[in-house]
C-alpha cells in the first residue's frame, strides 16, 4: 500500500502538487481579507464608526495572516490519497495509471499478479516522463489574480478618500471626553464639599443628593445629552436653592462698612472686613478682649470708638442687632469700662463668627454651584461640535469658564481688550456730551410745540448710569454666578462710575 506514495517520482509529483495549492491558498486567503476589509470601510462611510486611517495597521497585519493561513490551508488542507492520485492522473494526463496502481496495491480490485506488476512497472515508467510544471506551476492562476486585483482596486479609493462620518465621530469622541471631564470633576466637587466643615450635615446630604443625581445621568451610556445638560441644570438649581443669600448679602455689609481709619491699631480689622474675611476680624477683636493682653492707649481706644461707631452707623438698617452692638461698644470704650468693653468685644466677634459660618457656607455652595455652571458649559460646547474638550472646564483654573467667552451670555464689546469692555469704556462715557438716544416714543415729558425738524430725543448718559448699575446689582443677588464673573461684572460698572 505504501510502496507507490513512498516512490521517488510520487512524491515529486505530490511535492509540486502542494507547492501549487499552497501558492493558490495565499492568493485566496489575500483576496478573503481585501474583501473584509473593504466591507468594513464601506460600512466606515456609511455610519461614524471607526476612522479610516485606523484599519491600516489592521490591514497590513490582516493581510500578512491571510496570505499565511490561506497557504498553510492550500498546502495541509486533508484529502483522502485517492482524490489526490486522481487529480494528478487528471492534471498530468496518466490515464488514471496512478488511482489503479493504488487500488490494486490496497485491494480493492484484484488482478493477475503478472498484470499488476506489468501495471506498476508501466505506471513508473510514465511518470518519469512527465513533468509536472506545466500541471502545477508557481505562479498564480488568473481567476484568483483577477479577483484579488479588482478588490485592491476597489478598497483603495474606500479606504484613502475622505470620509465624511469621520466629522461626526470626531464629534462624539469629543462629547464622550468631556462627559467623562465633568464627571470627573463633580466627584472632586462633592468630595470638596464633604471636606468643607462648614456645611450643616442637611444642606449637605441634599447637596451632594442633588450632584449624586447629576453624575448618575452623566455615567448614564443611555442618557441622551440633552438629559445629561438636564440633570447638571436640575443640581445646579438644587445648590441655589441650599444657598442662603442672606448671609451672603451680610457678608457683603460688613465688607461696605469697613472703617476708614489710619490707625494702625483699626488697620487688621478694616483689612479683614474688606477681604470678607470675617473670622480672621473676629480673632482680632477676641485678641483685644482677652485678659492680660497689651493695654491700650488712649488713642487707641478712640481710635477703635471712631471706627466701631463708623460702622455702627453704616450698618444700622442692614444689620441693626450688630450695629446696636457697636454701639454699645463704643459706649463702653468712651466711658473707660475696661470690662464692659471686653464683654462688649466679645460678643461683637461672635456675631461676626455667626455671619462668617452662614457665608461660608453659602460660598461653599457657591463654587459647587459655580462648577456645575461650567460643566454645563463644557457639556454644550462640545455637545455642539465646538472644538475639543477643555483641559478643566473649572472656574478656577483656567477651564471653561475662563477661557476667554464669560458664561451667562456676556460677552465683551471690545475683544482683547484689557479692561471689561474694551480700555476706552471710560473714555466713550466720559466724552463731551455723553448722550444716549432714545426713541422718540420713549421720550418723557409733556410733548412741546418746536419750530423746524424734529431731532431725536437724548438723555446724558450718567442720568442713566445709577438705574443700570442698581439693575444689574439685583440681577446679580438673583442669579448664581462664578467668582470670576461676579467680580467681572462688578469691574465692569465700577469702571464706569468713575
Amino acid at each position: 500500500m505504501s510502496s507507490l506514495l513512498t516512490d521517488v517520482d510520487v512524491s515529486r509529483l505530490l511535492r509540486a502538487r502542494q507547492r501549487h495549492r499552497s501558492l493558490q491558498g495565499a492568493l485566496w486567503g489575500l483576496g478573503i481579507v481585501l474583501a473584509l476589509g473593504l466591507s468594513v470601510a464601506l460600512v466606515g462611510r456609511l455610519w461614524p464608526l471607526w476612522y479610516q486611517q485606523t484599519l491600516l495597521p489592521y490591514l497590513g497585519g490582516g493581510l500578512l495572516m491571510g496570505t499565511l493561513l490561506g497557504a498553510a490551508v492550500g498546502r495541509w488542507w486533508p484529502e483522502p490519497v485517492s482524490m489526490r492520485l486522481q487529480q494528478l492522473d487528471q492534471r498530468l494526463e496518466l490515464a488514471n495509471r496512478l488511482r489503479t496502481a493504488w487500488e490494486l496495491e490496497r485491494g480493492e480490485i484484484t488482478a493477475p499478479m503478472p498484470l499488476v506488476q506489468a501495471q506498476a512497472v508501466e505506471t513508473r515508467a510514465a511518470l518519469r516522463r512527465v513533468d509536472p510544471r506545466a500541471a502545477f506551476p508557481l505562479y498564480p492562476r488568473r481567476a484568483p489574480l483577477l479577483i484579488v486585483l479588482g478588490l485592491t482596486l476597489l478598497f483603495l479609493p474606500a479606504l484613502l478618500l475622505p470620509n465624511s462620518q469621520e466629522q461626526p465621530l470626531r464629534a462624539r469622541e469629543a462629547l464622550q471626553q468631556a462627559t467623562a471631564l465633568v464627571a470627573t470633576e463633580l466627584q472632586e466637587t462633592a468630595q470638596e464639599l464633604l471636606a468643607d466643615a462648614s456645611l450643616d450635615p442637611e444642606t449637605l446630604a441634599a447637596a451632594l443628593e442633588a450632584l449624586d443625581a447629576a453624575l448618575e445621568a452623566l455615567e448614564d451610556p443611555q442618557a441622551t445629552p440633552e438629559e445629561q445638560l438636564a440633570a447638571l441644570n436640575a443640581a445646579e438649581h438644587a445648590l441655589a436653592e441650599l444657598r442662603s443669600l442672606q448671609a451672603e448679602a451680610r457678608l457683603q455689609h460688613l465688607s461696605e462698612a469697613v472703617p476708614l481709619s489710619s490707625e494702625a491699631i483699626v488697620a487688621p480689622l478694616a483689612a479683614a472686613l474688606e477681604a470678607g474675611d470675617l473670622e480672621a476680624a473676629a480673632r482680632y477683636l477676641e485678641a483685644l478682649a482677652k485678659p492680660g493682653s497689651r493695654p491700650l492707649t488712649q488713642e487707641e481706644v478712640l481710635a477703635l470708638a471712631d471706627a466701631f461707631r463708623e460702622m455702627s452707623t453704616a450698618l444700622q438698617d442692614v444689620e441693626p442687632e450688630l450695629a446696636q452692638a457697636l454701639q454699645t461698644l463704643v459706649q463702653e470704650l468712651y466711658t473707660g469700662d475696661l470690662a464692659g468693653s471686653q464683654q462688649a468685644l466679645t460678643e461683637v466677634a461672635q456675631s461676626l463668627d455667626e455671619i462668617a459660618q452662614a457665608a461660608a457656607s453659602s460660598q461653599a455652595l457657591e463654587a459647587a454651584q459655580a462648577q456645575l455652571q461650567a460643566a454645563q458649559q463644557a457639556l454644550g460646547q462640545s455637545q455642539a461640535g465646538q472644538g475639543p474638550p477643555p483641559a478643566s472646564f473649572s472656574p478656577t483654573t483656567g477651564g471653561a469658564a475662563d477661557s476667554g467667552a464669560p458664561l451667562g451670555g456676556f460677552h465683551s464689546e471690545d475683544s482683547g481688550a484689557g479692561a471689561p469692555y474694551g480700555e476706552t469704556a471710560h473714555d466713550r462715557t466720559a466724552e463731551t456730551g455723553g448722550l444716549i438716544t432714545l426713541p422718540r416714543a420713549e421720550a418723557l415729558g409733556t410733548p412741546q410745540e418746536t419750530l423746524g425738524q424734529p431731532g431725536p430725543a437724548q438723555i446724558s448718559y450718567r442720568e442713566v448710569y445709577a438705574t443700570y448699575a442698581e439693575a444689574a446689582e439685583a440681577e446679580l443677588s438673583r442669579r448664581a454666578l462664578p467668582p470670576a464673573l461676579r467680580a467681572y461684572l462688578h469691574s465692569y460698572f465700577s469702571g464706569l462710575g468713575e
